[in-house]
């Protein structure tokens, strides 16, 4: 068994050694950096710019973030009613049947959630992520301080400094949305 995946292995190293003279860095394919740079661009939603006219105007995120959405709220649908239906004695034999009828709950489930629900999901996770986010240091220095003895009074003035510095940044980044 050993001597197989030696020899595998030593196969895969000779042909990538074969090869390498032959592969161009400005061949046809992406480079790496256009890959990456399509990664980047994923994660910055900016595919999501819906413009009007001939490519001009301003960018109109709102309808297709919803569509993503949709789209994200439909596989987490799909994966709970898969969930449930697996935990069904006659549809956990029939593994088909069970796939089949959790997509069609997904779709008919998903298709008539209105946008402005999906809307407040969104915003709804968001200020959980946010309050979790910004929380949990809080906490944690807050913790930090009861748990000191009276002895590091200057550990405990750092920590409600640390602290105070935290918020004033947040509330400096949250810009209009707190006043």
């Amino acid at each position: 068994m050993r001597w197989n995946k030696v020899a595998v292995i030593s196969l895969l190293l000779v042909s990538l050694l074969l090869t390498l003279p032959f592969v161009s860095a400005q061949g046809p394919g992406p480079s790496v950096g256009d890959v990456w740079d399509t990664i980047l661009e994923i994660g910055s939603l900016g595919f999501l710019c819906e413009r009007g006219w001939f490519g001009l105007g301003p960018c109109d995120y709102e309808n297709n973030l919803v569509a993503l959405m949709r789209v994200l709220i439909g596989i987490l649908t799909f994966a709970l009613f898969y969930m449930g239906a697996s935990a069904v004695p006659g549809l956990r034999e029939q593994r088909n049947i069970a796939i089949t009828v959790s997509i069609i709950l997904a779709i008919i489930s998903v298709i008539f959630i209105p946008n402005a629900i999906l809307k407040g999901i969104g915003a709804a996770y968001a200020t959980v992520v946010a309050v979790i986010m910004i929380g949990a240091p809080v906490a944690g220095g807050f913790l930090l301080y009861r748990s000191m003895s009276d002895q590091h009074w200057v550990v405990k003035v750092m920590v409600l400094v640390i602290l105070l510095i935290i918020l004033t940044l947040v509330k400096a980044a949250a810009g209009g949305l707190i006043s």
